[in-house]
């Protein structure tokens, strides 16, 4: 943590000191932002949805990655972000991640949800 401090003294801190260090001036959010969110897990998604509200953004839900590509495609001026699962039956979040990178200007977080199994087999990992 800045200036040396750690989570077991941040107790005994003041409010404002602890107000400052938790968010210095400056390092917030806009807020309005408008967010497609893709993911084939309802329950992922709606926990992404509640948390994209909560931060004032405006989240727009689908559950494949065909369905959002379309959407994007026919309005990509209408997102600002897109936050996608990396696994998804078929078309997955790596393939809507390179076409998204090939046909538009538009950020990408990619996410791994509900499928760490799934990721592990993939690379080998024990």
């Amino acid at each position: 943590l800045p200036g040396g401090k750690n989570l077991g003294n941040m107790a005994a801190m003041g409010g404002d000191e602890r107000q400052r260090m938790e968010a210095p001036a400056g390092d917030k959010f806009p807020e309005g932002l408008r967010v497609l969110a893709v993911d084939d897990d309802s329950v992922c998604l709606k926990v992404l949805e509640v948390v994209l509200r909560r931060c004032k953004y405006n989240p727009t839900t689908v559950t494949d990655a065909k369905t959002a590509l379309k959407m994007l495609r026919a309005g990509k001026a209408q997102f600002d972000l897109v936050i996608t699962d990396v696994h998804m039956p078929g078309m997955d979040g790596f393939k809507l991640l390179e076409l998204i990178h090939l046909e538009m200007d538009l950020p990408v977080i990619s996410t791994l949800t509900a499928q760490l199994k799934v990721f592990f087999i993939h690379f080998n990992m024990p």
